[in-house]
C-alpha cells in the first residue's frame, strides 16, 4: 500500500502515533520507539528507525520527515520533497530499479510537509562513501541506472512523471557554479594531493563553464536518480536497493554514470576503466530497448558529468570549520576522486 492522500501528513516524529502507523502499515501497532538516525549525512531530511511492537507488523521501519533546518527550507524551495514523495508513489515498483518497500508517500497541502514511511534495511549492506564502491557493486549500479533511464523514454510512462523537472534549473546553472569558488579555496588550502595546471585553469572558470555542460546534459529526457552516491545504495548478494530521489530530474542518462564513477569507485579502481563502464552502461539500455544513445554522445554527457559534479562535494567545504571531521574526510576525498577523474579522461576537452 502506498498512501499519496495530502491529508493527514505529521509534522514532526512526534505525529508518528501508534494509531497512525497502524494505518500505514496494515497492522495494529500498540507501541513504538523512535531513534533519529544519520545524523552525520540527513542534513535536508530528518530520517528516523521505528521500532513496533504490535500484530501483523514489521519489527522497524524507516520514517522520513522534512529537517527544519536552513538545508530542510531549501531542499523544500527546490521541490526536492515533492519530487521524492512522487518518485516513491509513481516510480518505486514500476521501474526495473530496486527500491525499499513503500508504506507511505504522502504531501501535505501547505507542501512544505512530507512523509516517507519504508522497509528498514537495517540488515543489508549500507556501502560505505568513503571507502567506495568495488567494480563489481559499480556494475550492479550502473545496470539497474540504465534500466530506470529506459523506463522513462516510454511515452506511456508521461503522464505519471510530470513532478519532475529538467536538470536545467537555476540552481544548477547559476546558483550552484557561483559557490563552487569558495568550496574549492579551502580544497586548495586542505589538499596535499597535487593538483594539475589544468584541472587549476578549468576550476578558475568553473562559474563561466558549468552552465554549458547543465545545458548539454539536458539535451536528452532521461529520468535521473541525480544523487547516486554509494551512501544510498543498499546491498545484499547480487540485489541491491537504491534510497534518496531528492534530486531525480530529467536529463542525459550518462549524467547518473558519470557522477556515480568519477566519486564513487576509489581512484586505484576507478582508473582505465570509464570507457568501458559507459559502453557498459549502453549495452544495457539497448537490452532494454533504447539503441539511439551513440557511444559518442554518452561519452560526451559522462565527460560533463564528470566536470561539472566536482561543485557537489566542493561546496559543503564553505562550513569546514562547523563540518564533522567524517564530513571533512569524506567531502575531501570525493573532490579528488573527481579531480582524477577529470584530469585522466581530459574531462575539459568538452568545453572546447
Amino acid at each position: 500500500m502506498v498512501t499519496s492522500a495530502a491529508t493527514d501528513v505529521p509534522s514532526d516524529i512526534d505525529g508518528v502515533t501508534p494509531k497512525w502507523l497502524s494505518e500505514a502499515v496494515g497492522g495494529r501497532v500498540t507501541d513504538l520507539r523512535a531513534e533519529q538516525i544519520a545524523l552525520d549525512t540527513g542534513f535536508s531530511s530528518w530520517l528516523y528507525r521505528v521500532h513496533l511492537s504490535g500484530d501483523s507488523v514489521p519489527a522497524s521501519v524507516i520514517v522520513k520527515l522534512p529537517a527544519q533546518s536552513e538545508a530542510g527550507q531549501a531542499m523544500g524551495m527546490m521541490g526536492g520533497y515533492a519530487r521524492e514523495v512522487a518518485f516513491y508513489r509513481d516510480v518505486a515498483g514500476r521501474a526495473p530499479i530496486g527500491t525499499p518497500r513503500v508504506y507511505v508517500a504522502a504531501m501535505a497541502e501547505n507542501r512544505a510537509d512530507f512523509v516517507l514511511v519504508l522497509e528498514d534495511m537495517a540488515h543489508w549492506d549500507n556501502a560505505d562513501h568513503l571507502a567506495g564502491l568495488s567494480l563489481d557493486r559499480a556494475r550492479l549500479a550502473i545496470a539497474q541506472l540504465a534500466g530506470l533511464h529506459a523506463w522513462s523514454t516510454d511515452p506511456k510512462q508521461s503522464a505519471d512523471l510530470q513532478a519532475f523537472p529538467s536538470i536545467n534549473t537555476p540552481v544548477t546553472h547559476d546558483m550552484l557554479p557561483a559557490a563552487f569558488e569558495l568550496g574549492w579555496a579551502v580544497y586548495q588550502d586542505k589538499t596535499r594531493t597535487p593538483i594539475s595546471s589544468s584541472v587549476a585553469e578549468y576550476a578558475g572558470r568553473f562559474a563561466e563553464l558549468a552552465p554549458h555542460a547543465i545545458e548539454a546534459l539536458s539535451d536528452r529526457q532521461m529520468l535521473l536518480h541525480g544523487d547516486i552516491r554509494a551512501d544510498n545504495m543498499f546491498f545484499s548478494g547480487d540485489r541491491l536497493k537504491v534510497v534518496d530521489f531528492q534530486m531525480s530530474a530529467w536529463g542525459g542518462g550518462a549524467l547518473d554514470i558519470g557522477y556515480l564513477v568519477s566519486q564513487g569507485l576509489p581512484t586505484e579502481v576507478r582508473s582505465g576503466c570509464d570507457e568501458m563502464l559507459v559502453r557498459e552502461y549502453l549495452d544495457v539500455l539497448r537490452a532494454h530497448g533504447v539503441d539511439d544513445y551513440s557511444f559518442d554522445e554518452a561519452w560526451r554527457h559522462y565527460r560533463f558529468a564528470v566536470a561539472y559534479f566536482v561543485v557537489l562535494p566542493a561546496m559543503p567545504l564553505l562550513s569546514w570549520d562547523t563540518l564533522p571531521e567524517r564530513s571533512r574526510q569524506l567531502c575531501m576525498r570525493l573532490v579528488e576522486r573527481a579531480v582524477a577523474t577529470i584530469d585522466e579522461i581530459n574531462a575539459m576537452e568538452v568545453f572546447a
